[in-house]
C-alpha cells in the first residue's frame, strides 16, 4: 500500500506535458496581444492628461503675471538692453515656480540638446547658457503665441502693432492661442503659412517666416494641448491650428492649405475643421 502511494506521488511531480506547456505559452502570447495594445493606449492616455495638467498650470501662471502687471503680459523675448528676462519661460517664472518639466509635454522625449533636430517629439532645450531667449538650464515643449505678448511700440513693423493682443483681458480669449505644443519656444503664425513637408521637420530648413509650422506637430494622437487666452486647456487638432484666432486681424476664414499636395501630403488624413 506504502508503495502505491509512493508512486503515485512520484507520478503527480512529473510536471507538464509539452502539449500542455505549449497551450499555456499560446495564452499568454494571446492575452500578450490584446493587453499590450490597451497599455499603450493607457500610457498614452496619461501623457497626454499630463500634459493638460501641465498647461492647466501655465496657464494659472499667464493669468496670474497678468493679474500682477495690470492685464497685460510680457514683452516676449525683448527684456531690458534685449536680454531674455521677458521671454516667458522667463517672466513667468515666479508663478509657475521654476519646475521646467511644467514646461515640458510627456510625450516631448527628445531634447535638441542632446542632438534631435526635427522630430514630432523633440523638445528645445536643455540650455546650455544664457541667450536673448532663455536662461541656462531652461527647457521645455511649449510655445507661446507671440501675438499675445505686449512688444514695444518701436519694435517690428509698424504694420504688426495692430495684431498684438498685449493683454489677456480680451473679447473671444477661447480662440485665442496662447501657449501650446511646439518645436520652438515661440511663434508668429499667418492664416498663410503652409505646414511642414513631413512631421517633425526641422522649422528652421523651411526657410521664412513660416512660423505656424513650428506649432504644427503631432503630440498626442493628431491633436496637441492648448492653454487659450481665457485660461482654459484643450486639444486642438493639427489643422485646427489654421482656423484658430492667433492676432487681432488673423483671417480665421482664409482659404487652408491643400492638404493632399502639400508637402509629403501628410497632413490630409487628419480630421478637418471649418470655422
Amino acid at each position: 500500500m506504502l508503495m502505491k502511494v509512493n508512486r503515485g506521488f512520484r507520478s503527480r511531480q512529473q510536471g507538464f506535458t509539452l502539449i500542455e506547456l505549449l497551450v499555456v505559452i499560446a495564452i499568454i502570447a494571446l492575452l500578450m496581444s490584446i493587453m499590450l495594445p490597451a497599455m499603450g493606449r493607457v500610457r498614452k492616455q496619461a501623457k497626454m492628461i499630463m500634459c493638460h495638467n501641465n498647461l492647466k498650470q501655465m496657464g494659472n501662471a499667464i493669468a496670474m503675471f497678468a493679474y500682477d502687471h495690470d492685464g497685460y503680459l510680457n514683452k516676449g523675448f525683448l527684456g531690458p538692453h534685449g536680454v531674455h528676462t521677458n521671454h516667458w519661460a522667463t517672466a513667468w517664472e515666479p508663478y509657475y515656480g521654476g519646475d521646467y518639466d511644467v514646461c515640458l509635454c510627456p510625450s516631448a522625449t527628445k531634447l535638441w540638446s542632446d542632438g534631435y533636430r526635427g522630430m514630432p517629439l523633440s523638445a528645445w532645450g536643455v540650455w546650455e547658457s544664457t541667450t536673448t531667449w532663455v536662461k541656462k538650464g531652461q527647457y521645455g515643449s511649449y510655445g507661446v503665441n507671440g501675438w499675445i505678448c505686449n512688444k514695444p511700440k518701436w519694435f517690428g513693423p509698424k504694420q504688426n502693432q495692430p495684431k498684438y493682443w498685449r493683454r489677456t483681458d480680451i473679447k473671444g480669449g477661447e480662440k485665442v492661442p496662447a501657449l501650446l505644443g511646439a518645436h520652438w519656444i515661440d511663434g508668429w503664425p499667418e492664416p498663410t503659412d503652409e505646414p511642414s513637408v513631413y512631421d517633425g521637420q526641422y522649422f528652421m530648413s523651411l526657410g521664412g517666416d513660416n512660423d505656424m509650422a513650428r506649432f504644427c506637430t503631432d503630440r498626442h494622437d493628431g491633436t496637441l494641448n492648448a492653454v487659450f487666452m481665457d485660461f482654459s486647456v484643450r486639444p486642438v487638432g493639427l489643422k485646427e491650428l489654421w482656423i484658430l484666432k492667433w492676432h487681432q486681424l488673423y483671417d480665421t476664414r482664409a482659404d487652408p492649405p491643400d492638404w493632399e499636395n502639400v508637402g509629403s501630403g501628410w497632413l490630409a488624413e487628419y480630421e478637418e475643421y471649418v470655422e
